[in-house]
């Protein structure tokens, strides 16, 4: 702070008692500046009724803290200072009345926007004495003998004033907008033939900067908090106090909500609308809650607003990466989320992340589970002419797993059709990808993986018309993990007996199982010899039916095969008759 340097026997000046004011004015303006920002409050400046109560309404005691030039016009012996700017104190020392009268036409209502200002105002004008050179003893009456009062004091006042709407049909009137330089403390509305103004006709519009004292302030918490005044849902819409003009990292905001929200959420301090969102990511539909009370900080490192604490609604947090931390709804028993596609005559399956995977210990005694959670998304690519073991024109359902891989998990594929144990009890190895691999028995994977426990992520149900030239996409493309793929493949789930004619399972022709699990293959037939016997022939195994003691003796044989099996009944003794044939498919 700056101060006037005065000497032993110098003969004083003016300006030394006159600086000596002004910088104690500018340091004590900086100092308010710092604590309550450069943006004009407001403190106390109440608009209550008056009393008795008639057409017009008190502006209680207050100050209006405003930033403003030094000195706008030359002060005593003192220049202007129009480059300096600070925060001024502009005192309204006593209740002032301001009329509010009613409009003459019936039916009518107007609006009066009560505000204030800051100025500065030269007072107590009086002629002043001055030294006479020609005569000492006798002073000359103003400046220069020329008898003019000058002013004693430069005042800082909050000037109040009442500013007329338009009256209009009750409910239809608009309250004034604030004049430039102004700031509105309350809007008071009277209507025709009303004689006195009540609390219920003052109202204290949004955004009104009135500043408590800085333990209150401490105390409420105003200047991070606000009650959101938004109509609109996902609108968030805060006033703090003082305000705020721009957003910094780490500044906390807090506000009740007055909407319920349906999806992405923006909130606007002052500054303007910056994203809010949750933990996770963007807010949904039911996570801001009207009512509610809701915490968030501005991150400067991507612009936004995240929710750190709420009073209601369901609250987001990341995906659980360790025993201890809270799952996602979606973590819960969730489908795990695949997509597949063809090109250049390859495969292509991809299992999406971010998706935790629980494991089965490596050592088959010991229990405890291993856990893994992919950041990034795992991709496979089952390239031109490896068949997978599947046939053309015939559909296949292939299994996707994911080796836990010693915790770089990978990305594995094979045809239920070869009949691998996928119920995770297990540990798997896999055989690096080629074109060559053709063996529907076979795991394979990008790179070669001995011993691995796994999870089953899904399948795809798939036909091409040659083999190992993945032109067609799947026809099913179905996250799903090992208990429910189990579920799904098992024999007698969602399957029916369904009876078939000779035309359409003649004897000794190869048929395949397509449903994508296994069925049971029931078939008969009459014997044209002695000591004949029917077959089912399932993946090249011949499994041997009853046996005919005479000729024409009917036949039975019955056999499970596994999903993309092929299968034939035959008697290979002698002639025979098709009798009947049935399929628990």
């Amino acid at each position: 702070m700056d101060r006037p340097t005065v000497y032993t026997q110098e003969q004083g000046r003016s300006v030394d008692f006159l600086f000596a004011q002004r910088a104690t004015m500018i340091g004590v303006g900086k100092l308010a500046q710092a604590a309550f920002g450069s943006n004009t409050v407001v403190h106390g400046l109440a608009v209550t009724p008056n009393s008795p109560a008639a057409l017009n309404v008190l502006v209680g005691i207050g100050e209006i803290y405003s930033t403003q030039q030094v000195d706008a016009t030359p002060w005593g012996a003192l220049p202007a200072d129009t480059t300096d700017m600070i925060t001024k104190q502009g005192l309204n020392m006593a209740a002032q009345t301001i009329s509010t009268p009613a409009p003459t036409t019936s039916g009518f209502s107007i609006n009066y926007l009560i505000e204030a200002q800051y100025q500065d105002q030269d007072t107590n004008a009086a002629v002043l004495p001055y030294y006479n050179s020609s005569n000492p003893q006798i002073p000359l009456n103003g400046q220069g003998g020329n008898g003019a009062p000058q002013s004693t004091q430069r005042q800082g006042v909050c000037v109040i004033q009442a500013k007329a709407g338009v009256a209009a049909a009750t409910g239809t009137q608009v309250t004034p907008t604030v004049d430039s330089g102004w700031t509105a403390l309350a809007v008071v509305t009277v209507a025709n033939g009303q004689a006195t103004v009540t609390s219920g006709n003052i109202s204290v519009p949004a955004g009104v900067p009135q500043l408590t004292s800085l333990l209150q302030m401490m105390q409420t918490e105003s200047t991070n908090y606000a009650l959101d005044t938004s109509a609109t849902p996902n609108q968030i819409t805060i006033a703090l106090t003082p305000p705020i003009t721009a957003y910094t990292d780490g500044m906390q905001l807090n506000f009740r909500a007055a909407n319920n929200s349906s999806g992405a959420v923006n909130i606007n301090a002052g500054p303007g609308n910056i994203s809010l969102s949750g933990a996770a990511g963007a807010l949904q539909t039911g996570e801001i809650v009207v009512g509610g009370y809701y915490s968030a900080v501005y991150q400067s490192n991507s612009g936004t607003a995240v929710l750190v604490g709420q009073g209601a609604g369901a609250e987001q947090v990341n995906p659980a990466t360790q025993p201890k931390h809270a799952a996602q709804f979606g973590q819960l028993g969730a489908l795990q989320s695949l997509a597949a596609s063809v090109a250049s005559n390859a495969l292509t399956l991809t299992l999406n992340a971010p998706t935790p995977l629980w494991f089965r210990n490596a050592t088959l005694t010991n229990g405890v589970p291993n856990s893994v959670t992919l950041t990034s998304n795992l991709s496979l690519t089952v390239p031109s002419g490896a068949t997978l073991g599947t046939i053309s024109a015939q559909s296949a359902r292939l299994a996707w797993l994911v080796a836990y891989n010693g915790g770089s998990p990978a990305l594995c594929v094979v045809n239920l059709a070869g009949g691998v144990n996928l119920d995770e009890t297990t540990l798997i190895s896999a055989t690096a990808i080629s074109s060559g691999a053709t063996s529907a028995s076979t795991i394979y994977s990008a790179s070669a993986i001995t011993n691995s426990p796994f999870r089953v992520v899904g399948f795809t149900d798939i036909t091409e018309t040659t083999a190992g030239t993945w032109a067609t996409g799947p026809t099913t493309v179905q996250g799903a993990g090992g208990e429910a793929l189990a579920a799904l493949s098992s024999i007698g789930y969602g399957q029916t007996w369904q009876s078939f004619t000779s035309g359409t399972r003649p004897l000794a022709t190869t048929f395949y199982n397509t449903t994508g699990r296994p069925i049971q293959v029931s078939a008969a037939g009459q014997s044209s010899n002695t000591n004949a016997y029917i077959q089912l022939v399932v993946n090249g195994v011949a499994i041997i039916g009853s046996t005919a003691a005479t000729a024409l003796t009917i036949c039975t044989v019955t056999a499970i095969v596994p999903s993309g099996g092929s299968y034939l009944a035959n008697m290979p003794v002698g002639g025979a008759t098709w009798s009947a044939w049935t399929e628990l498919r």
